[in-house]
């Protein structure tokens, strides 16, 4: 995340923030400028009041780019299912604004689009199953609440589990549809990541049910990526975006940094440079490990990049460069 600052008494400003800490400034995040504003001098989201939204909507659309995602809300009965909404809400934020920068398209030709579904499974009387279709993200409210969240990532062997981190892959699952599959692509997919003509329903049914839970470290991003060819894509995906995110935020950060790291951080998201971007992420995942020990916390990256791994997301962002190539976009200073 670039630094954001209040337009009133320039101190630092959160992304979720709503009012300046330091003035008390009303202040709204605008997509169109990708920067923070006075709130009054844009239209609000719709959701600002109900769950805190804090971005400018367009003229004409009550709703601001990242609320108009969502397509089903969870049942509002009571005021948990409110401040879970809230969170899942503020995490879908940090994964348009990822969107935004990275200039990938919200819809493809064949007329899927991102839809987010938000459902709460206590309500709905049946289990709600975070996942993908054709577009279609379901979110399982549940996973707003830190300890059913903590767990399940312990129940699943996880290392990492997130709001941000669920919407990040499950978004990969449409990207691998917008950018990958019937293009040219596909063959080195294949190549790289597997035959995704397996049965899919098969392949997670067999992962789920396999006695021996040792795998493949050096050959994949995490246990899950195994299941199947399309799961390890979207992991893989959302590490990407973990990485470019991350590294733009560490932009902001007072870092003693050569030349070539500056360029490279001056906008993760459109680097041309793959090699670039990962021998700065690799100092900057040092770093944030080293940190978190020191705070008695677990390591905020706990990932081995190995060259296969380092071979996917190549493959990740070299299908991003090609569809910002087709759209003519991305080919300015970070070229």
């Amino acid at each position: 995340m670039k630094p954001l600052i209040c337009p009133h008494c320039r101190s630092r400003i959160f992304f979720e923030q709503s009012e300046c800490a330091e003035c008390a400034t009303a202040i709204s995040f605008d997509p169109a400028q990708a920067d923070v504003v006075r709130a009054v001098s844009v239209l609000s989201c719709a959701n600002r009041e109900l769950i805190g939204c804090n971005w400018s909507t367009d003229p004409g659309d009550p709703y601001c780019r990242s609320c108009r995602l969502t397509r089903t809300i969870p049942n509002l009965g009571s005021d948990r299912n409110l401040a879970l909404w809230r969170r899942v809400e503020q995490a879908k934020r940090r994964l348009t604004y990822d969107l935004m920068r990275l200039a990938l398209p919200l819809a493809v030709p064949s007329g899927a689009h991102i839809a987010i579904d938000i459902l709460s499974q206590e309500t709905a009387g049946h289990p709600i199953m975070t996942g993908h279709l054709a577009g279609l993200i379901t979110m399982n409210l549940s996973e707003a609440d830190d300890a059913v969240r903590e767990a399940r990532r312990a129940a699943f062997r996880e290392p990492y589990r997130t709001l941000l981190g669920h919407f990040r892959h499950e978004v990969g699952h449409f990207y691998w549809e917008a950018l990958v599959d019937q293009s040219q692509l596909i063959s080195p997919f294949r190549l790289i990541f597997g035959d995704e003509s397996a049965n899919y329903a098969a392949a997670l049914a067999n992962y789920h049910q396999r006695p021996d839970r040792a795998w493949n470290r050096d050959g994949f991003i995490s246990e899950y990526a195994t299941s199947h060819p399309w799961e390890d894509w979207a992991e893989t995906f959302a590490h990407f975006l973990h990485i470019v995110s991350t590294l733009d935020t560490a932009s902001s950060l007072p870092l003693s940094l050569d030349d070539r790291a500056r360029h490279t951080l001056d906008d993760p998201y459109l680097e041309r440079d793959f090699e670039a971007l990962l021998a700065l992420w690799e100092l900057v995942a040092y770093s944030m490990n080293e940190l978190n020990r020191s705070m008695g916390m677990s390591d905020a990256y706990p990932f081995d990049l190995t060259p296969a791994v380092r071979g996917k997301l190549h493959f990740v962002h070299l299908a991003i460069l090609k569809a910002r190539s087709e759209e003519g976009i991305g080919s300015g200073e970070a070229e």
